[in-house]
């Protein structure tokens, strides 16, 4: 185990999809950033509505008690664009890319049949593959994290970066380091499923945009009963998780909730890859 483990992570180490992806991460903060500049100088009279593609609509919401347009940068914050990133799911897609093609290219290269016909357990082989892809998520997500903060105190300047509420992102990204590891045990899931680098890309996406759809519907069919669909389901947990004040038994449900979903696709992983062919 400890000898597939040091592999896995020096093949971690060697990739070089994570700097990409971290790259394609920032450049989206960066545009979301820029857009609150944006929306924010339109609103001053600076420049006119719709530069850059940037429309803004008139809305008695967005003006303050003396007539003046809301600062959306003040609004929003650095929380608020966490909370684009990683609920809007641009984390979630990079990182849907980025796991598989951690995980598939070991079957389109062999690496998988190689290590079997070295007598080692299947059972042994996934769990040394499922550490190092946590691993993967948890740096991506924590140098997404670190980048988009950092990003706050030029866009912001810093007396407004400031005041923000270091408590509430602490949380939030906390708990969005736990939703993302199983979500990362999901696409570890769909890879060994599929074990095409295209085939697990569409479907990890897939599974990413239109499952909480699917709940939603879910949420219709059975809009009778106290509980709903939804708030069992992790990517729903990830999008709707509150940026302040957070409720015990949200974090409470999100925990166990996380749980249950990783033994779910651990075991399922497992049983799948033990009894597949490896070719």
């Amino acid at each position: 185990m400890i000898n597939l483990l040091s592999a896995e992570f020096f093949k971690l180490r060697k990739s070089k999809a994570i700097y990409i992806g971290i790259l394609v991460a920032a450049a989206l903060a960066l545009l979301l950033y820029g857009s609150l500049v944006m929306i924010d100088k339109i609103n001053q009279g600076e420049v006119a509505n719709g530069t850059a593609g940037v429309v803004v609509s008139p809305s008695g919401e967005s003006m303050g008690a003396d007539g003046a347009a809301k600062s959306m940068m003040e609004e929003i914050g650095v929380i608020g664009v966490l909370r684009q990133m990683f609920g809007g799911h641009f984390v979630g897609i990079i990182a849907a890319v980025l796991v598989s093609i951690f995980v598939i290219r070991e079957f389109s290269a062999g690496t998988i049949k190689n290590l079997v016909g070295k007598g080692y357990s299947r059972s042994t082989i996934f769990f040394a593959k499922m550490i190092p892809t946590f691993t993967l998520m948890l740096v991506f997500e924590a140098a997404v994290a670190a980048v988009t903060i950092c990003m706050g105190i030029p866009f912001m300047g810093w007396d407004l970066f400031s005041v923000t509420v270091w408590e509430d992102v602490a949380v939030y990204v906390g708990l969005q380091f736990l939703f993302g590891a199983v979500v990362a045990a999901i696409y570890l899931l769909v890879g060994e499923l599929t074990r095409n680098l295209a085939a697990g890309i569409s479907v990890s996406i897939g599974v990413l945009l239109f499952s909480t759809t699917l709940t939603a519907g879910l949420d219709l069919v059975f809009h009778g009963m106290a509980v709903k669909p939804s708030e069992y389901w992790v990517l729903d947990l990830m999008s709707t998780c509150p940026i302040a004040d957070f409720p015990t038994e949200f974090i409470v449900r999100g925990v166990v909730v996380s749980l249950v979903w990783f033994l779910i696709a651990a075991v399922l992983g497992v049983l799948h890859f033990r009894k597949a062919d490896v070719k």
